[in-house]
């Protein structure tokens, strides 16, 4: 198991790189929708992280700073792709379901970009609670 403090500080560095630099992908893509779906994809990627062995056994007889320097770095780094990952699924998501509801006539545009972000939440959001529960459920069977 990864030590909760480098999961603690990953998540921390996380947010000040998203919410501090405003430093995210999804300036770039502009995706719509609710943001509680990737708050709970990341506390998802936070406790599959923290339930799983990130330093090698061989790192075990190093010093404790370099041990939870090595770990916060690699946590870090895992934490931040699979957050990329993320965003580019609920990119993803909000290109298939914007073309399929415009081009098929499901719904008038200017309803469409009135209720844009519920739409895409409606979508998203049960997605983010699968991979949440999903991973909840293998820490429960071991």
């Amino acid at each position: 198991m990864a030590a909760i403090e480098s999961v603690v500080v990953a998540g921390f560095v996380h947010l000040v790189i998203r919410f501090a630099l405003y430093v995210t992908p999804q300036t770039v893509l502009k995706t719509p929708g609710p943001a509680t779906p990737t708050f709970i994809v990341c506390l998802a990627l936070m406790d599959l992280i923290y339930h799983s062995r990130i330093i090698p056994q061989r790192f075990d007889d190093m010093s404790t700073t370099f041990k939870y320097a090595f770990e916060c770095l690699t946590v870090i780094f895992l934490l931040e792709l699979g957050m990329l990952l993320w965003e580019s699924i609920e990119h993803t998501i909000f290109l298939v379901v914007k073309g399929a509801l415009l081009s098929m006539k499901v719904i008038p545009k200017p309803t469409y970009y009135k209720q844009q972000n519920v739409i895409i939440g409606a979508f998203t959001l049960p997605l983010s609670l699968v991979i949440f529960a999903a991973v909840e459920q293998s820490h429960n069977k071991q």
